[in-house]
This record gives C-alpha cells, structure tokens and sequence, in this order.
C-alpha cells in the first residue's frame, strides 16, 4: 500500500508517538474523507479488499461507510506498524435496543494504552479514537462519550453519548477479535440486503474543524461552531451540493426522497 500517497491525500504528516500518530491519523480521516453510501444506495456490490479500498478512497477520492472506511483503517494501521484488531459491532438509535451485528469498529494498541477507533460511524462517530477505559468521560469535537459495561445482555461493553437527557447506547460489542469473513458476511448483507437501510436511503457525513456536513436523502444539516442550517436540497442542484459539501462527483442514480435530516 501506498501510505505517503495516502497520507497526502489526507493531509497527515507522520510524526511523533505512537499515540499522537493514531489521533492525528483518525482525525484526518475523519475530516477529509467523507461517509457515504452512494455505491450501496445504487446497488453495487462492494470490495473488502485493502486494494480496492486505497483505489476508492485514495484515487478516485471517494468515501466510504462503516465496513468499508473501518476495514481500510485497520489495513492502513497494519502496514504503520500498530497492534489492531476489528470488532463486529451492534448499533442503538434513540435508545432502542441493540440490533444484530450491522458495524465494525477497531480496537487499536498505542504507547501500552487501547483504544476504540472508528472512522465510519457517521454523524455520531468520535473524531478522535477513545481510551478503552470503563466510566471516563471523553469529550472530542463537541461531543462528550463514554464506555461503560455492557447496557444489555448481548454486549460487554457499550459506547454511550451524551445528549441533552442524558446518555444514549450508541454502539455495543464483546471485546474479541473478529475474522476478516465475519465482516465479509455482514457487508454482504448490509450492501445487498432489500432491507438495508443504506440501500432505502442516501447518507452522508463530513466533519470539519468547527462542524460537520450531513445529509440524509434530500435534507442536508451544515454546522458550524453552535450555528445549525437545515436545507432541503432538489434532484438538480445534489451534484453541486456532493461537489461543495462532500468533495464527491459520483451520484445517486435515482432521486431519494425527502426526508428528516440526521
């Protein structure tokens, strides 16, 4: 793998510990390469491969989601020279109670400390890896985490974020290292299943240094600082909106509809 081409595509000099190196690394992923499920929402099956992950994120300056920007994350920290691992990853929305194994996320070791790093989760996804230490706050880019034991039976550990009632599970999982073909099962369900949601609907994130972009079907959300700006996009002006907001060329190839933005 190319990692220099890599890294100038994200803008990320590699230097310093082992520690500083990872954040700087996940944030630059973070802000530059964008969350979205355009390949998924028009049908197309996806590659794993780490090969084909560099081709679709670093030359055709594409973005990805959960299994494929976590997937290539992990080879990425591989070939750096990191101890990592993936985990298949149960999701909450609003506080419902956790589905089936639909996420990946990584469990990564720096300067003798773990942590949980995840580059695919969306609008709710920390900019910067989490310490994986039980009942500590951490706060990244605004938003405040913390991992606690497990909220219910299927999991050992739940990611949980802080909202204006209180925290919220977001992501649960047991601590153990899945195989490369336990994702591979579940991408194939989450890309081609009639029933996946990233193939009903379009989504896209990006964080910036002050904000972040998202976009679900036809609503787009712009923050910046506390400032918040709903749109409703239409069909005709979505390639300049990807362009502008999401650095993408690539389009759906039929209209979504509108709906709520995430």
């Amino acid at each position: 793998m190319n990692l220099q081409k890599l890294f100038e595509h994200v803008g990320y000099m590699d230097e310093g510990t082992d520690t500083e190196r990872l954040i700087k690394l996940h944030r630059a992923f973070a802000f530059n390469i964008p969350f979205e499920n355009i390949d998924v929402y028009n049908g197309k099956e996806l590659s794993l491969r780490p090969e084909d992950l560099f081709e679709k994120v670093v030359t055709k300056k594409r973005g990805g989601y959960c299994f494929e920007m976590n997937t290539f994350f992990c080879a990425v920290l591989k070939e750096m020279g990191y101890s990592v691992y993936g985990l298949l990853t149960r999701l909450s929305r609003g506080g419902m109670p956790f589905g089936g194994y639909v996420h990946r996320t990584n469990l990564v070791e720096a300067d003798g400390i773990q942590y949980l790093c995840d580059v695919g989760f969306g609008s709710d996804c920390f900019v910067e890896p989490l310490r994986f230490e039980l009942d500590v706050l951490q706060e990244t880019h605004g938003s405040t985490y913390r991992i606690v034991p497990g909220t219910d039976p299927s999991v050992e550990y739940t990611v949980e974020i802080r909202r204006d009632a209180g925290f919220e599970p977001l992501m649960g999982f047991i601590n153990r290292p899945a195989k490369e073909d336990d994702f591979v099962i579940a991408n194939y369900h989450m890309n081609l299943s009639p029933t996946s949601p990233f193939r009903l609907f379009l989504m896209l994130n990006r964080f910036t240094e002050t904000g972040r972009y998202s976009m679900m079907n036809l609503s787009l959300t712009c923050q910046e600082g506390e400032t918040i700006e709903h749109k409703t996009v239409s069909w005709e002006e979505l390639p300049q909106v990807l362009e502008q907001y999401f650095g993408l060329s690539e389009m759906p190839n039929h209209p979504p509809q509108s709906f709520g933005a995430r």
